[in-house]
C-alpha cells in the first residue's frame, strides 16, 4: 500500500510538507502528486469556483490544473511555492476559459444572425441545390444544408451527428467561404 506523507501532516506543518511533497514530485515520485493534491485540491477547486459558480466547471479545471503541473513539472523550478504557484496557474486556466466561452458565444450569436443565412430561391432551388453540392465536400454540404435549409441549430446538428459543435461551425463557415467564392455575394463571413 502506497503512502503518503499527507497522513504526517500537523498543523504549521503544511506548507513543509508541501515542499517535500513537491521535491518528491521533481524526482519522479507520485506519492508526492498525491500529497499535493490532497493538501491543494479544496483550495484550487475554491479558487475556480468562485470564477464560475459552477461546480462541473469548477472540477474540470482543477483537473486540468493538476493535469498542467504534471506536464511542466520538470520546468518548474525547485524553490517555487507549490500552493501559490498552483493557484496562479488555477487563475489562468479559468480567465482563459472564460476569453474562449466568451468567444465562443458571440461566435454563435453570429452565426445565428438571420442576415447570415443564404436564401435559395423557391424556382430553380433543385439547381442551385446541385451546384452547392458540387462546391462542397460531403460534410460541408451536410452541415450546410442541415443548418440552412433545415433550419437546425448547431447542437441539434451535433447530437444528431455526433461532431463536436466547434467542428460544425468550422465546417459551416468553412462551406460559407466556398460558396461566396464561388457564387459572389455579400456575406457577413467572421
Amino acid at each position: 500500500m502506497r503512502t503518503s506523507v499527507v497522513n504526517n501532516v500537523k498543523d504549521g506543518n503544511e506548507d513543509k510538507t508541501l515542499e517535500e511533497a513537491f521535491l518528491l514530485l521533481k524526482k519522479g515520485d507520485m506519492r508526492g502528486f498525491d500529497t499535493i493534491y490532497q493538501l491543494t485540491k479544496k483550495r484550487i477547486f475554491i479558487t475556480i469556483y468562485v470564477i464560475f459558480h459552477d461546480d462541473m466547471i469548477a472540477e474540470d479545471l482543477m483537473q486540468e490544473t493538476y493535469v498542467s503541473l504534471l506536464e511542466k513539472i520538470d520546468r518548474i523550478h525547485s524553490s517555487v511555492k507549490i500552493l501559490p504557484f498552483l493557484i496562479e496557474m488555477a487563475k489562468n486556466l479559468s480567465f482563459n476559459h472564460l476569453k474562449k466561452m466568451k468567444r465562443e458565444s458571440e461566435y454563435h450569436a453570429s452565426l445565428e444572425d438571420e442576415s447570415y443565412h443564404l436564401d435559395l430561391p423557391s424556382d430553380g432551388g433543385g439547381i442551385l441545390l446541385k451546384r452547392i453540392e458540387e462546391t462542397l465536400n460531403d460534410k460541408e454540404f451536410m452541415v450546410f444544408t442541415l443548418k440552412v435549409l433545415g433550419d437546425y441549430s448547431f447542437k441539434e446538428i451535433s447530437k444528431m451527428k455526433g461532431i463536436p459543435t466547434g467542428t460544425l461551425t468550422w465546417l459551416y463557415q468553412e462551406a460559407r467561404k466556398k460558396l461566396e467564392k464561388k457564387f459572389g455575394g455579400d456575406y457577413d463571413v467572421r
